[in-house]
């Protein structure tokens, strides 16, 4: 991608500055608000914590996962309303490979600031370790907050049960 639109961000930003880094990877406040890297990381662990708490209640078998191949489509569905909820702060990388491999395609073409954020700030640490944290929270409440209250999944018919 980032090949492709090679001519168009060469005219739009000569210089490969922050007026088109963003279009590959995140930045606080999407270049515009000041948003500092706490907030962003604040942002990134919410916004992930959310994602895999839904993912984890949408797959679970025990807890009416949808039927047919719904999963896909509904999982799908919260990636674009987290996104509309939590994108303004840290442009909601909620994944690492959302961002890291676009940050450093564009560092290798050119955007020797790809590193850091529209303030000069390390930044590319954010979309990898909120969205670490967030996921291990998110699994954390969805096994404190609703796996506890599930029923226990009854054995196949002409196993015997292994104890634990």
């Amino acid at each position: 991608m980032r090949w492709n639109y090679t001519e168009v961000l060469g005219h739009a930003d000569p210089g490969h500055t922050f007026k088109t880094q963003f279009v590959f990877s995140t930045l606080p406040g999407n270049g515009v608000l000041p948003v500092s890297e706490w907030g962003a990381l604040r942002d990134q662990i919410i916004g992930t914590a959310i994602l895999v708490l839904l993912i984890f209640a949408v797959t679970d078998l025990l807890n009416s996962a949808p039927k047919a191949n719904l999963g896909p489509f509904i999982i799908g569905l919260i990636v674009v309303a987290i996104g509309m909820a939590w994108g303004a702060d840290a442009g909601y990388a909620i994944n690492p490979a959302r961002d890291f491999g676009p940050r450093l395609a564009s560092y290798i073409t050119g955007y020797h600031s790809a590193w850091r954020d529209q303030f000069g700030n390390i930044y590319f640490w954010v979309p990898i370790v909120g969205p670490l944290v967030g996921g291990l929270i998110g699994a954390a409440l969805y096994k404190v907050l609703i796996t506890r209250y599930l029923p226990v999944a009854e054995p196949e018919v002409g196993r015997t049960p292994t104890p634990e």
